[in-house]
């Protein structure tokens, strides 16, 4: 298996909630619901997320307790001691993964420091803010398929980068060896 993500593609929703619990403090699905679709541009069903809640409550992560609020009944959840135990060590993991990410990354780039004018530099800039975009939907829309297609997004995903690695090739740059693109062997 190629991708492995720091966070199983099953509890991505469940893993989105109790930081929307935990950042905003109690609230109700639909609040939930608005939070996440805000601020990752995703809005979950409802159905997907009271079933996420009802799971998260059977196993201790979640409370609710009910409230009458604009004249009706709500359930209005809060995070537990183990629901704030996962959250915080899935906030650790990740970090540990994005700096690892963030520094490969950084590392790579020295390799394109010496661009000769400030015009090369600048439109150099410019596609690599590009990239950046395109890949942060990458990487969002892999995370929702591997949920959905793991097979299939996962063949996708190495297919696409065997293709680039195929292309640094055939453009003679020479990858960094630091075991990132170990998995990629060309035969």
């Amino acid at each position: 298996m190629l991708v492995n993500p720091f966070i199983p593609p099953t509890k991505i929703l469940d893993s989105l909630l109790l930081m929307q619990i935990e950042l905003k403090g109690p609230s109700h699905g639909y609040a939930l619901a608005a939070a996440i679709e805000e601020k990752f541009g995703w809005k979950p069903s409802q159905t997907a997320i009271y079933n996420s809640l009802k799971s998260m409550e059977s196993d201790g992560m979640v409370t609710f307790e009910e409230r009458i609020e604009s004249g009706r009944v709500q359930k209005i959840y809060s995070i537990t001691k183990k629901g704030k135990k996962l959250f915080e060590e899935t906030q650790q993991h990740m970090k540990k993964h994005m700096m690892k990410g963030f520094t490969r990354f950084f590392s790579f780039m020295k390799m394109f420091s010496d661009i000769e004018s400030s015009e090369e530099s600048a439109a150099f800039q410019q596609r690599i803010h590009e990239s950046l975009e395109n890949m942060k939907s990458l990487s969002f829309l892999a995370l929702i398929l591997l949920r959905e297609a793991p097979k299939e997004a996962e063949k996708i995903i190495e297919e696409f980068l065997i293709s680039l690695k195929k292309l640094a090739e055939e453009k003679k740059i020479v990858l960094p060896d630091n075991g990132v693109f170990d998995k990629l062997d060309l035969i």
